[in-house]
């Protein structure tokens, strides 16, 4: 296409229906040629396309790596990832670790470093030394090092994969001297050297090679001729791996796996076969769905809420799952359920209503074809997976689910979970109260307002990724920029518990202090499970409040509207805060420090401040 065909097709916005488009085919039929299709149209789109996220990807590498960017951009489209790669010289590390600026602009959002061990260890693997292990740890970890140091991206490293034809292998097992013993430890090394950095993830090359088949995943020939290891049919399994990592750093999480029953949760159809006649427990088939149950528990203990949708009789079902000695999921551990005869479509919209929770934060699960078609079409938001009809497959089904990946579990993962359990009690509490002042008095709320909290940096970078609702200007800072803000600015994390639950740390302001007397609010966020508390005022009291005490004479803000935040146009007006400009869509305020702290009425609330202050 020519560039002005480009251009035209861009400014008329067809490129995001393209990409889509792509994207879908590339589902369908996840072949070489359609992945080469996407990465070509790819290289013609402009930098950024509505409804994608853009992510420039440096890649250092030991290895000829051009043959496996077709599949990593294809893999990352199909998750809403628009990327661009960045290639460093073969074989160079240590020089772009040192100036990661040289390998190109724009600066990238994070690092691909690829270690093939057999080129990383060269001879040395056939004698190995005493110092062998030491010396790759050390300098893998130097490398990574230098990018969290001179960077804010992630960095991705590989771990070194298991060889084709390992040197010596039957000796080697019994060697602790040998190479594969020296591979593993070097592994083992990396995990706890490296897991302690919020900006720094293993690509575990180990199982991933492992599980493909390490015969099966080299190409020899290539291998030998071009340093070029991987065989075009084992790209895909690489592409998945590092798409899935990336998304878990730029894309929202999703929050809920909502899960049929019947020849889903058990096999068999309760209200027809009878608990004697579904199948779950220790002997196949029942023991593929115990398996799919123990996997829905390990997402629970990970954060992630649980929820019913099926048509059955609730009383039937809730007996079972109490009744069932074989059962390892029951009633308690759904936050939430629609077990009736209504469509399932309405069904999980009253769910997200009720979690308090976006459409497109949900997983539904379920085994009948008809249903998920239904859902696809009414309610496009939400992910559906169709629930394999064969349980042997119920294995394969729940490795390729997508969205459920993080890379780390933090205690507010936690918390939030155990928060949404706890609303249902609060909303009983609320119908019981006679005015909402009285409500949020009986809460109990305690809220700690922290400043310059460098232990909540990651929280801080997941709130402004994750929230969309109240998000004043939806601005998407990393962990990077989130550090940059601490050294240079000034960073208030507000976390909240009740008389029901601890709901972790639920708000953020970062300002940028400019000139001595004035300071600027960049971000300002609430977390949706803090809505209707009234909570969001104390957070920018607390700011201005710094702000007077700094001798900061006015304090501004803006407000940019995206098709989620409208409820929070009014915020700044409401708290005392002028209009001083309007300029394409964005509106500006600002307000004098002198004249913020009069007039606030009484807080509900008991507000604890920790950290440094000027």
């Amino acid at each position: 296409m020519a560039s002005s065909e480009s251009a035209r097709v861009a400014h008329a916005g067809d490129w995001s229906e393209r990409l889509r488009r792509t994207a879908a085919k590339l589902a369908s039929d996840p072949s070489h040629a359609n992945a080469l299709e996407a990465y070509h149209a790819g290289q013609e789109a402009p930098a950024t396309v509505d409804g994608f996220v853009s992510v420039t990807s440096g890649i250092l590498r030991n290895v000829t790596v051009e043959p496996w960017l077709p599949e990593l951009y294809g893999s990352l489209l199909q998750r809403g990832i628009k990327a661009r790669f960045l290639l460093g010289d073969y074989g160079v590390y240590e020089r772009y670790a040192s100036a990661p600026s040289e390998l190109g602009t724009p600066a990238p959002d994070c690092f691909l470093v690829y270690l093939d061990a057999g080129l990383l260890a060269g001879d040395a693997r056939h004698d190995p030394p005493e110092d062998l292990a030491d010396a790759l740890l050390g300098r893998i970890t130097a490398i990574v090092g230098g990018l969290v140091e001179g960077t804010g991206a992630n960095v991705f490293v590989t771990n070194l994969a298991p060889d084709p034809h390992p040197p010596h292998a039957v000796h080697g097992d019994q060697d602790p001297g040998g190479w594969p013993h020296i591979r593993r430890t070097v592994n083992a090394g990396l995990t706890d050297a490296l897991s302690a950095d919020p900006r720094v993830y293993i690509l575990d090359m180990d199982r991933i090679v492992g599980e493909y088949g390490a015969l099966r995943a080299y190409d020899m020939r290539m291998y030998m001729t071009a340093a070029s290891p991987f065989a075009v049919d084992f790209l895909p399994c690489l592409g998945r791996a590092f798409a899935a990592a990336v998304a878990a750093t730029v894309l929202p999480p999703k929050k809920c796996v909502v899960v049929d029953c019947d020849n889903t949760l058990w096999g068999g159809i309760l209200g027809e076969d009878g608990p004697e006649g579904v199948a779950i427990g220790t002997d196949y088939p029942g023991s593929a769905y115990r398996e799919f149950q123990l996997f829905l528990a390990g997402l629970a203990h990970r954060g992630f809420l649980l929820a019913l949708n099926s048509k059955n009789n609730e009383g039937d079902v809730l007996s079972f799952m109490e009744d069932s000695p074989e059962m390892v999921l029951g009633p308690a551990d759904f936050a939430a359920s629609r077990i009736n005869w209504d469509d399932k479509a309405a069904n999980l919209a009253g769910l997200a209503r009720e979690l308090n929770i976006g459409l497109d934060a949900m997983i539904f699960i379920d085994d009948s074809a008809f249903e998920c078609e239904r859902v696809k079409s009414a309610l496009p938001e939400v992910q559906v997976e169709q629930f394999p009809a064969n349980p042997l497959d119920i294995p394969r089904f729940v490795s390729a689910i997508r969205g459920v990946e993080r890379l780390c579990v933090g205690m507010d993962d936690l918390a939030r979970a155990e928060s949404i359990r706890a609303n249902a009690n609060r909303e009983r509490l609320r119908r019981e109260t006679p005015d909402l002042d009285s409500f949020l008095r009986s809460l109990s709320i305690r809220l700690t307002i922290a400043r310059q909290d460098r232990a909540a940096v990651r929280r801080a970078s997941e709130l402004c990724q994750r929230t969309n609702q109240f998000n004043l200007t939806t601005r998407r800072h990393g962990v990077g920029d989130i550090e940059r803000f601490l050294d240079e600015g000034v960073v208030y994390t507000m976390s909240m518990r009740d008389r029901f639950s601890d709901y972790g740390t639920i708000g953020v302001a970062i300002v940028d202090k400019g000139s001595g007397d004035r300071w600027e609010i960049d971000s300002f966020m609430l977390s949706c499970r803090a809505f209707g508390r009234g909570v969001e005022a104390e957070l920018l009291h607390a700011l201005l409040e710094d702000a007077g005490a700094a001798g900061v004479r006015s304090v501004g803000a803006c407000y940019v509207p995206t098709g989620k935040n409208r409820m929070t146009r009014n915020f700044f007006p409401d708290n005392g805060f002028s209009v001083t400009e309007r300029l394409d869509g964005e509106t500006r305020f600002e307000i004098r420090t002198a004249a913020a702290s009069g007039g606030r009425p009484e807080s509900t609330c008991e507000v604890r401040r920790v950290g440094s202050s000027e």
